[in-house]
C-alpha cells in the first residue's frame, strides 16, 4: 500500500483531480464537456497549496543549512519576509522558496516555539470578487465546527502595517499536524513588492526569492501519516471545502489539491501525526542522494523526494 500511494505521490495526472476539477471514472471513455463545465461551476471553493511547515531536530537542521550543495545549488534559502535575506549559521528557520509553493524548516530554537516533529499545512483559497475581510470559506454543510476559526495576520512593512491574509482553521482539536485555508491580500504583495498588484498568487509573492538557475521547482506530493483524529478531521475539511476524493484504499486517502496530491493514512498507534514524504520538480535533472541524521534528499532525474525519519 505504501509503494502505491507513493506512486502517485510521484507519478503525474494525466487527468488533473481537485477542488476545482473532478475525478476522471474508469468506466467513462469519452469526455464530457458539458459536464466538466458544470462541476467547474458548481466549485465550492478554489483551493491550492501555499506552503506548509517541518520543525527538524538540531542536528539535521544544522546538516541542511550547512550543505554547499543545498544553498549553491538546490534552492534559495532565506529568513523570510520582508527581504528574504539568505540564512546564516545563526538561523532558527529558513525558507526554502520553490516557483508556486515554499517549504518552512524549522530548527529546535525556531521564534515560534513549535516542538521538533510538529508540522502543518498552508492553504490558500481565492474569491472570484477579491480579497476582504469579511471573505469565509463555503461549505458543503451549515452548522459544522470545523473551520470555524479565523485569524487576520498583519505585518509591518516600511513601517506600514498591512494585512497579509485571514486564516481559517478547525478549533479545539490539539493536533501535531496543523492546517489552515487562508484568503491572502494583493495589496500586501503592493507593499512587499513596492509595486500594485491586483490579485494575489504565490507566484507574485515569491517572484523575487525563487530562483529558476537553481534546481527545485514546485511540489507535487506530500505524504502523511496520521492518528484517527487527525486522519478525520484532514479529510473532514478537504470535504467540507469541496475538494474531490481522488483514491481511497481502506483508511489511506489520496486528494488532488491544484495539481498536488496529498496522500491521507491513517496509522491509529502513532500519539504524534506527521509528513513522511515530500516530491518535488527539479528544474533539470539530478541524480544525487543527501542523507542528514533524520532527513532523505534523493534526486531522480527532475524528481526530488524528501524522507523525513
Amino acid at each position: 500500500m505504501a509503494r502505491f500511494l507513493l506512486y502517485f505521490l510521484l507519478t503525474p495526472l494525466l487527468f488533473c483531480t481537485s477542488c476545482n476539477n473532478p475525478a476522471k471514472e474508469d468506466n467513462v471513455s469519452i469526455i464530457n464537456e458539458k459536464r466538466i463545465v458544470d462541476t467547474f461551476k458548481k466549485a465550492l471553493n478554489t483551493v491550492s497549496l501555499d506552503h506548509f511547515y517541518i520543525t527538524l531536530d538540531s542536528v539535521t537542521f544544522a546538516q541542511l543549512k550547512s550543505s554547499d550543495f543545498i544553498n549553491s545549488q538546490y534552492a534559495n534559502l532565506d529568513q523570510g519576509i520582508p527581504d528574504f535575506t539568505p540564512i546564516n549559521a545563526s538561523s532558527t528557520s529558513a525558507y526554502l522558496r520553490g516557483k508556486r509553493q515554499y517549504i518552512e524548516i524549522l530548527g529546535p530554537q525556531n521564534a515560534f516555539n513549535e516542538p521538533v516533529g510538529k508540522s502543518g499545512i498552508g492553504f490558500a483559497l481565492s474569491e472570484k470578487k477579491g480579497f476582504s475581510l469579511a471573505n469565509a470559506p463555503k461549505l458543503h454543510e451549515t452548522g459544522t465546527k470545523f473551520l470555524k476559526a479565523a485569524d487576520t495576520v498583519s505585518f509591518s512593512i516600511n513601517n506600514t502595517a498591512a494585512v497579509w491574509y485571514k486564516a481559517f482553521y478547525t478549533y479545539g482539536m490539539a493536533t501535531n499536524l496543523s492546517t489552515w485555508y487562508a484568503y491572502y491580500n494583493p495589496e500586501f504583495l503592493g507593499h512587499l513588492h513596492d509595486e500594485e498588484i491586483s490579485v494575489y498568487t504565490s507566484e507574485a509573492f515569491l517572484k523575487t526569492a525563487y530562483n529558476p538557475k537553481k534546481l527545485f521547482n514546485e511540489i507535487t506530493g506530500i505524504e502523511m501519516y496520521c492518528n484517527l483524529a487527525d486522519h478525520f478531521r484532514i479529510a473532514r475539511e478537504l470535504q467540507l471545502l469541496g475538494c474531490t476524493l481522488a483514491g481511497k484504499n481502506n483508511n489511506d486517502l489520496l486528494y488532488v489539491v491544484d495539481g498536488i496530491k496529498l496522500s491521507i493514512r491513517l496509522d491509529e498507534t502513532l500519539d504524534k501525526s506527521k509528513i513522511t514524504t515530500i516530491a518535488a520538480t527539479l528544474n533539470a535533472p539530478d541524480h544525487r542522494t543527501l542523507t542528514f541524521k533524520n532527513l532523505t534528499i534523493k534526486n531522480t532525474g527532475y524528481q526530488t523526494v524528501w524522507s523525513l525519519n
